[in-house]
C-alpha cells in the first residue's frame, strides 16, 4: 500500500492479528496523557472503530506494528492516530495521514486535545489548521483540525 524505503516501515490495512499490538500502542500513548484519565475509559470507542472504520497500520519488519489510524472514509474523520514513542518523528504519522487522505479522497478532520501540544505542533507543520473552536470532551477540551 505504502512503503517508506529509507526508514523500512510500510503501511497496510489492519488484520485481526494487529489488534493486540494496536491496543498496546493505544494504552502506552494514553498513559502519557495524564489529563485524559484512565486509558480503559477510551477502549470502547477504539473497539468500535476497529469494527466499523477503515484501520491502517504502520509496520516495520523487526518491530512489528509501530502505529495505526482509524478513519471514517465517507466523512474523512480520523478517530484515532497513535504512533509508538520510539517511532515518532520518523514520518509514520504523516505516512498514515497521507494514505488516509488518499483513501478518503477529501481533506481529513480530527480532534486533538488542547493540552497535547506536541501533536498540535506536528499537525501545524503538516499544514493542518483549526476548523472549529475548542469543544468540551469527557477529558477536557479539544480542537477540530482540518488537513490541507
Amino acid at each position: 500500500m505504502y512503503r517508506h524505503a529509507g526508514a523500512g516501515w510500510s503501511i497496510r490495512p489492519f488484520v485481526r492479528n494487529d489488534r493486540v499490538p494496536c491496543l498496546r500502542i493505544f494504552r502506552d500513548c494514553l498513559r502519557a496523557f495524564p489529563w485524559r484519565g484512565e486509558w480503559q475509559a477510551f477502549l470502547p470507542a477504539l473497539q468500535n472503530a476497529f469494527a466499523s472504520a477503515r484501520v491502517l497500520v504502520a509496520v516495520e519488519p523487526s518491530a512489528g506494528v509501530i502505529g495505526f489510524l482509524t478513519l471514517n472514509v465517507s466523512t474523512g474523520y480520523v478517530d484515532h492516530l497513535f504512533v509508538q514513542e520510539d517511532w515518532r518523528l520518523c514520518g509514520v504519522g504523516r505516512g498514515l495521514l497521507d494514505v488516509a487522505r488518499t483513501e478518503a479522497k477529501q481533506p481529513l478532520t480530527l480532534d486533538v486535545d488542547t493540552q497535547n501540544m506536541p501533536a498540535r505542533h506536528a499537525y501545524e507543520k503538516l499544514g493542518w489548521h483549526v476548523m472549529a473552536d475548542a469543544k468540551p470532551s469527557r477529558s477536557g477540551t479539544q480542537v477540530r483540525l482540518i488537513s490541507p
